[in-house]
């Protein structure tokens, strides 16, 4: 460094570069520390929201399985050439929601399905006739599932189903009007030519008069 003596007259030494004095950093510091702070309570409702939602409100509702034997011995006795009514009995009221999920099983043969619906009338157990039914009733159903239930019911409850079978006369299909007459010719008495004598003259569908015919013909005491 050059001596003051040896500097020329007139110029002045450069100035030492200046440095922030003790209260300008303590004051930097502190709004770093305070930002720091404020970025840390802002994320922390983030974390907890994000928790809160990865809890499900609510459990989903559970499923009872269909039983895996019972299944499996529905379909073995379904695949013999005739209905064992003791077998199906013997299998007790449990038997019934199987059957009833057999019907709607694309995977089931179209024939063991049918059977299905023709074996809840061997159930020994209200639901069975419940099952059918509401089978019966369901426009969403296959026709030929609701036409087989409606001969199934006739089995399953007798006159006790004269009074369900009669509304279905009234059906927008004409498979299950003609099934249903069917179903109740089977069943005969009093109450069923009523029934038929009152829809005859209503019904235009030749199949379903003829069916009607033929059902009075079989209720003729």
């Amino acid at each position: 460094m050059p001596s003051p003596s040896s500097r020329p007259r007139g110029v002045r030494p450069s100035p030492a570069p200046s440095r922030p004095s003790l209260s300008r950093r303590v004051g930097l510091f502190g709004l770093a520390v305070l930002a720091g702070v404020g970025a840390v309570s802002n994320a922390a409702p983030a974390r907890a929201s994000v928790h809160a939602a990865a809890q499900p409100s609510s459990p989903p509702p559970s499923v009872a399985p269909v039983p895996g034997p019972l299944r499996d011995e529905a379909l073995r006795l379904l695949a013999q050439p005739s209905l064992a009514g003791a077998a199906w009995r013997s299998l007790g009221p449990d038997v019934v929601p199987v059957l009833a999920a057999l019907t709607e099983d694309p995977n089931v043969p179209d024939a063991q399905r049918m059977r299905a619906v023709t074996a809840l009338s061997l159930v020994e157990a209200p639901q069975a006739g419940q099952t059918l039914q509401a089978m019966m009733e369901d426009p969403r159903r296959p026709a030929d599932v609701r036409t087989r239930a409606a001969a199934a019911l006739g089995q399953c409850l007798g006159f006790e189903a004269v009074t369900a079978l009669r509304a279905r006369l009234e059906d927008r299909d004409v498979r299950i009007r003609e099934a249903v007459a069917q179903a109740l010719g089977r069943l005969g008495g009093q109450q069923v030519r009523e029934a038929l004598e009152e829809r005859l003259p209503r019904e235009d569908v030749p199949q379903v008069r003829e069916a009607l015919q033929q059902g009075l013909t079989l209720a003729e005491p």
